[in-house]
């Protein structure tokens, strides 16, 4: 029996907890002879489900998580609870892994450049580690220092790059050494589930039949450029008559991107058009919505969201120059507009809304590429395989 430590940053509803966790219910499905136990560096409202695949799961932050699960299943869920803070984060981590040290495990996997500090005191132990690194500049740097990714971004066995563009960026900028370098894309499940279908859930946002929709689904952040949206729905609705809706799906009322973004549509007389749908568990259902899909990223390794747009045959528009998003779209399987260049993203958008063949030609083109070239199955292997050598 192998015996693998999973750290996941956090067990929140997005991109990189959600591909962790397919990830280990694929591997403890179809790898018998492996434990796995997991780290969340903070919990979230996946906690359960992480804690249901695996043989023993801590919690660093525990204050940031709830107890209901814990204290129906004690047997089999370990918790290390501080009564007193330690003095610094590293304390922290050094009291979790010298405890998770004497389990002796045969991997360390770190999903997310935050786990890589967390991997380091088992890499000085000789035991492998993989790193799986989603992020470019900007999420490496509000994570840590330049000088400590410099220092340490050799210090893994092998690193899972979240894209090319990643894979490229470590390299580039942080001289990570290439040969530790595995491009492997994010993927969905095959299977996308849906609880609502599109009648109702028109019906229920008070969406008329004759009314186009365009939509982004994504967290409210400067990185992801949710705050252009009041200003690029102006645009649209300068350029063309067609009746549309715009729905910005994320974040929560209460977040001051949000009540900003509200703000700004007051001001630019489009809150008629713009609808603003809180962060929920069933995102699938408003992007299965969307004739348009819209990536407004700055920059972005390689969007799940994307993915789960192509699944279900959306059109996808992005800016050039914002990460991973440009190599699964360029060579005409979506739309790439020049780096924030709104006049033309609203252009862009307006022809895909004149033109329903042109949005089902987009729209089977990026469906046929996702199942092609990043299917599930295809994609998880290329993981199996790499832990398979390290163990």
């Amino acid at each position: 029996m192998k015996k693998i430590l999973f750290i996941s940053h956090e067990a929140s509803l997005s991109g990189a907890p959600i591909l962790a966790l397919n990830l280990l219910k694929r591997l403890k499905k179809e790898k018998e002879d492996y434990t796995i136990d997991v780290l969340l560096i903070r919990g979230g409202e996946l906690y359960e489900d992480f804690a249901k695949i695996s043989n023993q799961i801590v919690v660093a932050h525990y204050h940031l998580q709830s107890f209901s699960f814990l204290k129906r299943n004690l047997k089999r869920v370990e918790s290390i609870v501080f009564k007193k803070k330690p003095e610094t984060q590293q304390d922290k981590i050094d009291k979790i892994t010298t405890i998770l040290l004497q389990n002796k495990y045969d991997l360390v996997y770190g999903n997310t450049m935050e786990s890589l500090i967390w991997t380091l005191p088992f890499y000085r132990k000789n035991i492998p580690t993989i790193v799986a690194i989603h992020e470019l500049s900007f999420g490496i740097e509000s994570t840590y220092p330049k000088e400590f990714v410099l220092e340490n971004i050799s210090n893994v066995t092998k690193i899972i790059a979240g894209s090319k563009a990643v894979g490229d960026n470590l390299v580039a900028k942080y001289g990570a050494d290439p040969k530790k370098i595995n491009v492997v894309h994010s993927f969905v499940d095959s299977v996308l589930i849906l609880q609502k279908d599109k009648e109702s859930l028109r019906q229920e946002l008070g969406i008329k039949n004759n009314e186009l929709i365009i939509g982004i689904a994504s967290s409210q952040e400067l990185r992801k450029g949710t705050d252009m949206i009041p200003l690029l729905v102006q645009k649209i609705k300068q350029k063309t008559d067609l009746p549309f809706k715009f729905i910005n799906l994320g974040g929560t009322s209460k977040s001051p991107a949000v009540r900003c973004a509200k703000i700004d549509a007051e001001k630019l007389e489009v809150d008629d058009v713009l609808l603003f749908i809180d962060h929920n568990k069933f995102p699938n259902d408003y992007i299965n919505l969307f004739d348009v899909f819209l990536l407004m990223s700055r920059e972005d390794p390689f969007p799940l969201v994307m993915l789960t747009a192509a699944k279900l045959k959306k059109p996808i528009i992005a800016f050039e120059k914002s990460g991973g998003a440009v190599e699964f779209l360029e060579n005409g399987y979506g739309i790439l507009a020049p780096y924030l260049d709104l006049d033309k993203m609203a252009d862009n958008v307006v022809n895909l809304l004149k033109n329903n063949e042109l949005r089902k030609k987009y729209g089977e083109n990026i469906h046929r590429r996702l199942e092609e070239d990043y299917s599930d199955e295809k994609l998880t292997l290329n993981i199996f395989n790499l832990i398979d050598e390290l163990v």
